[in-house]
């Protein structure tokens, strides 16, 4: 299963981001302008761990918006409008927020008191936001099939997802930061530092789900996401 993840991974992510780099770039600008704007805005929140959680959940926002453009990429015809991928992710925004809610504040909460166990955590619902959008799961389902998923491949997942998650995260935080020394620069070096590692971490997301979906099915079919279920041929 770990081979499952790992095969060519990176080739695939770059190809994506290749193909849509338009429709994965310009959202990622925007989250990182503001994301610096809500790291000036700091001093209103009630703690700077609320920062951090609520970065965490716009994140995760993305990443459920980067599943359906790789559901687009292995369809069939042309890539739909980005508005309209925008309008389609909506109705499951609320189930998101609730269960990005809950994979990021556990974790950290896990990490404050020793780092291992939201490290664990973050790895094992680690594939919740493509499972909500893909599968139109809810909050608890959603969780429980992303440990589902992850049983089997999880120092795979951890080494991919985990760590991309990480660095990204890092890379907004410390670009958010720098932009209340100079607001313009600062907004656009945060939308910058964005635009190069949010795409990939997401999309890394959406592939690493989408591999550990279909080892999960039975051999006797292959389901191609944003295609008809179609029989495997001997």
């Amino acid at each position: 299963m770990n081979r499952v993840v790992l095969r060519a991974l990176g080739g695939e992510v770059a190809g994506v981001l290749r193909r849509h780099w338009v429709a994965a770039l310009v959202p990622a600008a925007v989250l990182g302008a503001g994301a610096a704007l809500i790291v000036l805005a700091r001093h209103h929140l009630a703690a700077e761990i609320a920062l951090g959680l609520l970065l965490a959940i716009i994140f995760e926002l993305y990443v459920a918006y980067a599943e359906l453009i790789v559901a687009a990429d292995r369809g069939r015809g042309r890539r739909p409008p980005v508005l309209r991928m925008l309008r389609t992710a909506v109705p499951s925004t609320p189930a998101l927020l609730v269960a990005s809610f809950v994979a990021v504040s556990l974790p950290l909460a896990a990490t404050g008191l020793l780092v291992l166990p939201g490290l664990w955590l973050m790895t094992v619902w680690a594939l919740f936001a493509p499972a909500i959008v893909h599968e139109r799961l809810g909050v608890r389902a959603s969780l429980r099939r992303s440990r589902q998923l992850v049983r089997g491949a999880f120092w795979a997942v951890a080494g991919t997802v985990t760590l991309s998650v990480l660095i990204e995260h890092a890379a907004i935080h410390a670009s958010a930061h720098t932009a209340s020394s100079d607001l313009l620069l600062g907004l656009a070096g945060a939308a910058l530092v964005t635009m190069i590692v949010t795409p990939p971490a997401a999309f890394t997301i959406s592939i690493v789900y989408g591999r550990l979906e279909r080892a999960a099915m039975p051999p006797a079919t292959v389901r191609h996401r944003g295609t008809a279920p179609v029989t495997r041929v001997p």
